[in-house]
């Protein structure tokens, strides 16, 4: 490695490319993966995000209307005011995420996990009731 060989240009950062259902790119994040990322008010309608691993990211105010999150893991996600009607989340892992406003509106939610989530009056979560005393 040669003295000038140091000042080369960088190497690109690499990016998560989040795909709808179809195939087509709607959205790049940057970094290795989309843990503890700030993704507010991202546009993911039909998104295809199974399998992925968003533990701790804040998706507060995001649209993933009809999205594919069969076995995603949203660990102590801020789900605040995000819009996941008419979505496939079975097998979904929302233990722990804050749930204010979520809209579950007619999605699949066989086999998800909603222990120790934070849930209002506002929160439309399938089986779930919530009672305001």
């Amino acid at each position: 490695m040669g003295f000038f060989d140091l000042f080369t240009t960088p190497k690109p950062t690499p990016s998560v490319v989040i795909r709808n259902r179809v195939g087509e790119e709607i959205d790049r994040v940057e970094g290795w993966d989309l843990c503890g990322k700030v993704l507010r008010n991202r546009d993911w309608r039909h998104a295809e995000l199974s399998g992925l691993v968003l533990d701790g990211a804040d998706l507060s105010g995001s649209n993933l209307l009809g999205a594919n999150l069969q076995r995603a893991s949203l660990r102590n996600c801020i789900l605040v005011n995000c819009e996941v009607s008419y979505a496939d989340v079975s097998g979904c892992d929302f233990s722990g995420a804050d749930m204010d406003g979520c809209l579950l509106y007619r999605s699949e939610t066989q086999r998800a996990r909603f222990e120790n989530v934070r849930a209002t009056e506002r929160s439309d979560i399938p089986g779930c009731k919530i009672v305001v005393s």
